[in-house]
């Protein structure tokens, strides 16, 4: 038996309401600069981490008037401090994303969403401080 050949109208109609379909799904808002921000706080976080690797592995035998005089020097504090808000950042966006893939209740989203967003400006606060603390010798 032959195959009735589709109609140009049936597959416009098709292609039409897939297309409204697809435009649903995904983030069509801040999916691009989200994935733009994990990649650069990854590029950052590769000398930044190199750097906090060493430092910690200088100072392992070290006390603490030689680890709060080496985070006393300016340099030293804005490296550490991109470190960890480089770092924290890059959690912020891969916790979302990982929310975004399987908690699947918009209510549950939400709330795990704003939990995470106050620990991370809770975390960034403290290790802020805690740097500025001892980079100003207080």
């Amino acid at each position: 038996m032959p195959k009735s050949p589709i109609s140009a109208n049936t597959t416009a109609l098709r292609d039409e309401t897939m297309l409204r379909h697809v435009r649903q799904l995904g983030s069509a808002r801040d999916g691009l600069s989200e994935w733009r921000l994990q990649r650069m706080t990854a590029v950052a976080l590769i000398p930044l981490g190199l750097y906090f690797a060493a430092s910690v592995l200088w100072l392992a035998k070290s006390d603490h008037l030689t680890a709060a005089t080496w985070l006393a020097s300016p340099v030293t504090a804005l490296l550490v401090m991109l470190f960890v808000l480089a770092g924290i950042a890059h959690a912020l966006v891969g916790l979302r994303s990982v929310l975004l893939d399987y908690v699947h209740t918009r209510a549950r989203l939400v709330a795990a969403g704003l939990i995470i967003r106050a620990a991370v400006v809770i975390l960034a606060g403290a290790s802020v401080l805690a740097i500025l603390k001892l980079f100003l010798g207080h």
